[in-house]
């Protein structure tokens, strides 16, 4: 049996353990049309774990959108959370967000993130957001981009944060990440230091990422998911194929998901995002993530965490592989400049360059080596 069969027939069986306990006889709905309709969206709300805040399940990811008309679009839809970054368009995109919800912001539950350095670089950090956002605090201020547990435990950030939740600047805090996720959670749910948790949550993830957010929901920890449209390929790159619908889906079933961050950048998108709630998985969904997943076969990195092999430079090449996701899927290489900006990004690159194999598998194809030589090819002409 080949590799491809092989990973198919798990894809299967992974849908369909996923469908246990959730009423079959329910899910298989006849599927409605849900296109830019001016009827308002049933608007479901969760949750954010120990916060008490009650957020959409559908909420917006900002990162990519520049056009203020979505995010006021997203608002009228009754879409209440909003994810954005102190780095995101050099701080433009939160610029925007606090333009838009000027004079809305008890209607609206705000987050964003500061990356790691001394006490002064972040305390800059969280001003310069403050202003941009046009508030005196911050709902949710996150950390951006963790890749280890001992991130996740340390003690200098936790107290950074409890200085800026103690002066009122932050109401809630915790972490995001793109790799590692689930010994990350796990790791974050033996202590009370994190009340959210950002994380890339989609179809093609492993059994252990559902089981470690389970596990941190259960702490209390609220999870948003991002990244859910498994690089939010357009239809016109895969022959017709719009699955983004059923991934949204796919996320929400997980009860332990508090809420799920799509990252829109029209009207349409959003519109088609907020239909999705209180909406059933239905076999013509299923059949389309099938499809979906038989595109992204050895395409880009989805996060999936069913990788097997270390660096042994600590090098995390899921990093790496998500410039091949904005550049590929997202289609957007202004957030590969932002990405050069992240920590020691330039020196894992170096690395890489200096190494003649890699020693991390993909279990889904992906040549890691060649896809990390695209990244090197992207940041020369970036």
């Amino acid at each position: 049996m080949s590799s491809k069969e092989m990973e198919r027939r798990r894809f299967i069986k992974t849908m369909s353990s996923a469908l246990i306990g959730i009423g079959v006889s329910r899910l298989f709905k006849a599927e409605s049309s849900f296109a830019t309709s001016e009827k308002k969206p049933n608007l479901e709300y969760r949750t954010l774990g120990k916060t008490g805040l009650k957020v959409t399940a559908v909420s917006m990811g900002v990162m990519n959108c520049s056009d203020p008309a979505v995010l006021q679009r997203a608002f009228d839809l009754g879409i209440n959370f909003y994810d954005t970054a102190d780095c995101y368009m050099g701080g433009r995109n939160e610029e925007m967000v606090g333009k838009v919800f000027e004079g809305k912001r008890q209607q609206v539950v705000l987050q964003t993130k500061v990356h790691d350095g001394d006490e002064k670089k972040m305390r800059a950090s969280v001003e310069r957001s403050l202003r941009r956002l046009r508030t005196d605090y911050i709902d949710v201020l996150i950390w951006h981009n963790f890749n280890s547990t001992k991130e996740v435990s340390n003690p200098r950030l936790f107290e950074f944060m409890t200085k800026v939740k103690k002066e009122g600047k932050a109401r809630f805090t915790g972490f995001s990440s793109h790799s590692n996720m689930a010994s990350l959670l796990i790791e974050a749910s033996k202590s009370s230091t994190h009340e959210v948790a950002l994380v890339s949550y989609n179809f093609t993830h492993s059994k252990s990422l559902k089981e470690a957010i389970a596990l941190a929901a259960k702490s209390g920890i609220g999870i948003v998911a991002m990244k859910t449209q498994a690089g939010g390929y357009k239809k016109e790159k895969m022959k017709g194929l719009s699955p983004h619908q059923a991934a949204l889906k796919y996320v929400l079933m997980d009860q332990n998901v508090s809420c799920a961050v799509p990252g829109v950048t029209t009207v349409e998108e959003i519109e088609e995002c907020a239909a999705v709630m209180r909406t059933l998985l239905t076999e013509q969904n299923i059949l389309e993530l099938k499809k979906y997943h038989g595109f992204l076969q050895g395409k880009i990195c989805t996060f999936c965490g069913g990788c097997s092999g270390e660096c042994p430079n600590g090098v995390s090449h899921q990093d790496l592989m998500r410039v091949v996701m904005y550049h590929d899927g997202y289609e957007k290489d202004r957030l590969i400049r932002e990405v050069l900006e992240e920590g020691t990004f330039a020196q894992n690159i170096q690395f890489c360059s200096d190494c003649s194999s890699c020693s991390v598998v993909c279990r889904r194809g992906m040549d890691v080596k060649t896809q990390i030589g695209l990244v090197q090819a992207l940041l020369r002409f970036s």
